[in-house]
């Protein structure tokens, strides 16, 4: 029940395939790089000490940003055989998620884009212009008014959260460098993207961060939770600023079970 309840959450409040590759120029190169870096530091604890030192804030980049947010959900699961449903539709409605719910549970295969404008000024999120693109579905009134209204994580400053999870992440292992402890961390290779030099480090099993030269910013993250893949997008809007373009999460309830039954929801950033 708790498992439920929290993939449950995490698919209607966070702002998210694994499996999909970055765009590149030019393919990843071999690994047979001469990397030379002063204070016995490997080159990929040099490469995440340069992402930690030069993490700002997004206010410190940019005043002022607009740009529209599209999220997609779609799914295809009769979540009608999960075990335990009638307890999981009773939390969902405790939380204020009822109508969705049902919206979910009433259709095996359902698709639903909403979209929202955003404009970030002086450090603030301001919102305007909610609407649902396209549904896959006939929905009643009332579920699509639930699904507008818990619209929370289209308006997130993503920016300075994605970074906020990346730091937390490297800073845990460069701790464990200053210990003399084994970090896990890999460097993986370089490619060129858009004439800039994206390196690719493994943090852990978990997480794979692609980092761009000279200014330090993330330009993509591989990330595994579970059974569950995130993949994530960052393009330069600014120079040197690159901010998510793209998010996507797949997402299973019980891969052993239903190994074909999936949630999968996409975000996409357009900015002006």
């Amino acid at each position: 029940m708790k498992r439920l309840t929290i993939l449950f959450c995490c698919l209607l409040l966070t702002a998210p395939s694994l499996w999909a590759q970055v765009d590149t120029d030019v393919a990843t190169t071999s690994m047979n790089e001469l990397i030379v870096v002063a204070d016995g530091l490997s080159f990929e604890e040099y490469l995440v000490n340069q992402v930690l030192e030069n993490a700002r804030p997004l206010k410190d980049h940019v005043k002022q940003l607009r740009y529209t947010v599209t999220c997609s959900l779609d799914k295809d699961i009769d979540l009608t055989l999960m075990p335990r449903r009638r307890m999981l539709t009773f939390a969902a409605r405790l939380a204020g998620y009822g109508q969705i719910t049902s919206a979910l549970m009433q259709h095996k295969r359902f698709g639903i884009t909403m979209a929202k404008d955003v404009l970030f000024y002086d450090g603030a999120i301001h919102t305007s212009n909610l609407r649902i693109v396209a549904s896959k579905q006939q929905l009643t009134d009332k579920q699509r008014k639930a699904f507008l209204k818990h619209d929370a994580m289209m308006g997130v400053n993503v920016y300075d959260k994605f970074y906020a999870k990346v730091r937390s992440k490297a800073k845990e292992l460069r701790r464990k460098y200053r210990k003399r402890q084994q970090t896990g961390m890999t460097y993986i290779g370089s490619y060129t993207s858009e004439g800039r030099t994206i390196y690719r480090v493994r943090l852990d099993n978990n997480m794979i961060v692609h980092i761009v030269d000279g200014c330090w910013q993330i330009k993509a993250m591989d990330y595994t939770e579970g059974q569950n893949g995130m993949h994530f997008v960052c393009n330069e809007v600014r120079p040197d600023l690159f901010v998510l373009t793209k998010g996507s999460v797949r997402m299973y309830v019980d891969r052993q079970k239903w190994p074909k039954g999936f949630i999968n929801m996409d975000m996409q950033y357009s900015y002006r």
